[in-house]
């Protein structure tokens, strides 16, 4: 009579067993379908840009130039590389109080390698002139100098215009390729790999308006600092042409203007 109750609780036993492996089982699918889906993480990225979406090269390389131009503007367009305050200030000084001559403020402006330099040898060249011919030459001649200080600036411009257009192609690609890659797919798994490729595609375009966001906020930065550059530049021009003018040597030297040493503000923004 002993063995029967064991017999009973080894048959209780091996059922409930039973049932909490049935339950398991039984509870397997719906862990899945709650369980981590495929994301955007750094490793979907990186393959997307290695194997899936072939459009992201464009795009990575137009961020490279895009970034370079932007560095190459911002040391090409620091005000003391284009106006150094220093020989400015000193060449306005000199000329004003009559130590220098023609020669000798020629001599100056060649030693010095910046835009006002440049543009200053091109108003001391035409001294003795009356100040409309000097105005005249100097907005000849110097433009050059406006067009080399906005030069590579339509680079930023078009990567702004390049970047977008390359990102919805590079996210057609992706989606076409999604499309293409659920074959024979049936079930949930056909509308999971639908969604994971369509949110992979969508980095292309994300990319794209992120490299035209930054191009564009940079290039209006540079166009600003262009116009106040010049701007101060033409001032400080038309303050050499008021000391070098045939109106000014008929005066005498006695009669020539003194400058402040501190620039006060901006005029014009052209030569």
């Amino acid at each position: 009579m002993a063995v029967r109750p064991l017999r009973w609780i080894a048959i209780l036993a091996l059922a409930g067993l039973l049932g909490h492996a049935q339950a398991r089982a039984q509870e397997a699918p719906g862990k899945a379908d709650v369980g981590p889906r495929p994301g955007i993480g750094r490793s979907s990225v990186v393959r997307l840009v290695t194997q899936a979406n072939p459009m992201l090269w464009p795009l990575v390389a137009c961020s490279i130039v895009a970034m370079g131009y932007v560095i190459e503007r911002g040391m090409a367009l620091r005000r003391e590389r284009i106006i150094p305050g220093e020989f400015a200030d000193r060449f306005l000084e000199r000329l004003s109080t009559g130590k220098l001559d023609r020669e000798r403020a020629l001599e100056l402006c060649r030693a010095h390698d910046s835009p006002a330099a440049r543009v200053f040898a091109i108003v001391v060249g035409a001294w003795g002139q009356p100040g409309v011919v000097i105005r005249q030459i100097v907005g000849h001649d110097a433009a050059v100098e406006v067009v080399e200080m906005k030069r590579n600036l339509r680079v930023l411009s078009a990567m702004a215009s390049l970047g977008p257009l390359l990102g919805l192609l590079g996210t057609v690609v992706g989606i076409i390729q999604s499309f293409d890659a659920l074959g024979g797919r049936v079930g949930p798994s056909r509308g999971e790999a639908l969604a994971h490729g369509i949110s992979l595609a969508l980095v292309a375009t994300a990319f794209g308006l992120a490299i035209a966001i930054v191009s564009m906020v940079f290039y209006y930065v540079f166009l600003n600092r262009v116009d106040l550059l010049v701007g101060e530049l033409d001032r400080r021009a038309r303050q050499v042409i008021e000391l070098v003018a045939a109106e000014a040597n008929r005066g005498g030297a006695s009669e020539r203007r003194h400058f402040p040493m501190t620039p006060s503000g901006t005029q014009r923004h052209d030569l």
